[in-house]
């Protein structure tokens, strides 16, 4: 893409941010100003989970409600990552969002949060890895054939290869993270530049009080437990949390896919079940097996899961199984086209989306309208059918009937 297009005034710069944002807290709010200063950039698009997340879990708000916060707090664009990458190993969810971001053909940075906040090292994890070399392949192959997860088993791979210091970084989730977009960033001889900003105090499992910062993860336990967040969010974030609950939208704990699982697993047979996209060495026989005994989804993670197969593995496949997300679907996934769903926009965001559409720069389908705009969703039917999927299980999940309700017909929402 052109440096003209990426770069045309009166625009100015353009950053790409992929993220969650469940909730949106000042953690987000840190990364995305630092980002935008070490950038210079004056416009930020953010490709954002829809209804379910990386770790396999619904999220705990609706994306909608996360899109609001995000612009609300300084984002002007932000785009779904559709469900076939979002929830997905970190591979194909930095494969969706980097393709998304560089697609659109105005964006001239991606920043992402990294433990290390040293990219030096992790564009050496990222070369090795885009080499995929026989070498590197027999090496993870054994790794696994001694029992290890298959991200054990990668790092222990690349550590060979870049000296065991460098490779403590794939340990790490966000940087795990970013050597996939840096990975796929070079796979696709993309000019985005690449920046890596250090997270600020602590990481998603962690607190910390004094600095009124607090990760995803505890924050959502937090929720779950009927705890005060606001300390930990920007005043924006909690803004949208009230408006949203008083018009009775409600959170959505993971625990209430069991049901959604239990249906799904009783009404297919095992042959059935092992086409399932994250399924194989008969793990989708310990997920039946144990979906007959547990008493919530919790149970059922910790009966199923062992030192081969992570949680996050677990809880993907709960996810793929309950939506019927198939290897052959999964491919053709791949193979169709993928678009740039529009959840919630700025006065900027605006600015950008009319330049995009008047300069012809992205090269993939940025839709505003579903329902108006079916022709130019044409090619992606692989990806958008998952979508409404996700969709239809999540309202099920927050309100429990479908009356009135189409994903397709719902409205980016506008931030003057």
């Amino acid at each position: 893409m052109s440096g003209e297009l990426r770069n045309k005034p009166p625009l100015g710069r353009v950053l790409g941010i992929i993220a969650e944002y469940d909730p949106f807290h000042n953690g987000h709010l840190y990364h995305l100003e630092t980002a935008k200063r070490i950038t210079g950039a004056e416009l930020a698009v953010c490709v954002m989970s829809g209804e379910f997340t990386q770790r396999g879990n619904p999220a705990w708000y609706s994306k909608y409600l996360r899109a609001e916060a995000a612009t609300c707090n300084g984002a002007d664009l932000v785009i779904a990552l559709p469900f076939v990458y979002a929830c997905n190993n970190a591979e194909y969810f930095a494969r969706g969002a980097v393709d998304i971001l560089d697609g659109l053909g105005c964006v001239d940075a991606v920043a992402f949060g990294s433990e290390s906040g040293d990219i030096t090292p992790l564009l050496r994890a990222a070369d090795v890895l885009a080499e995929n070399s026989e070498e590197l392949n027999a090496r993870i192959k054994d790794g696994m054939a001694r029992g290890w997860s298959y991200p054990k088993a990668r790092s222990s791979a690349v550590a060979a290869a870049i000296g065991s210091g460098a490779a403590q970084i794939l340990a790490n989730p966000n940087d795990i993270l970013g050597v996939e977009y840096l990975r796929r960033l070079k796979e696709r001889g993309s000019a985005l530049e690449p920046v890596a900003v250090r997270r600020f105090a602590c990481g998603d499992n962690e607190v910390s009080a004094s600095d009124f910062v607090a990760g995803g993860a505890v924050l959502r336990s937090m929720l779950a437990e009927g705890a005060d967040i606001s300390p930990y969010i920007p005043r924006e974030t909690a803004e949208v949390i009230a408006r949203y609950a008083n018009d009775g939208v409600r959170p959505v704990c993971s625990d209430a896919l069991l049901p959604f699982l239990l249906y799904a697993v009783s009404v297919r047979y095992r042959g059935e079940l092992a086409e399932i996209f994250s399924a194989t060495e008969g793990l989708e026989n310990r997920l039946a097996d144990a979906a007959r005994e547990a008493s919530s989804l919790a149970d059922l993670v910790r009966r199923v899961k062992t030192k081969r197969y992570t949680e996050t593995r677990i809880r993907r496949l709960i996810a793929h199984t309950i939506m019927g997300l198939t290897k052959n679907a999964m491919a053709e996934a791949e193979a169709g086209g993928l678009y740039a769903r529009v959840l919630a926009f700025s006065d900027g965001g605006a600015a950008l989306l009319r330049h995009i559409k008047k300069s012809g720069c992205a090269r993939l389908p940025l839709i505003t309208n579903p329902t108006k705009q079916r022709d130019e969703l044409a090619g992606c039917e692989a990806v958008t059918r998952f979508d409404r999927r996700a969709a239809d299980v999540y309202r099920l999940l927050s309100a429990g009937i479908m009356a009135g309700f189409d994903d397709r017909k719902m409205a980016p929402a506008r931030k003057g």
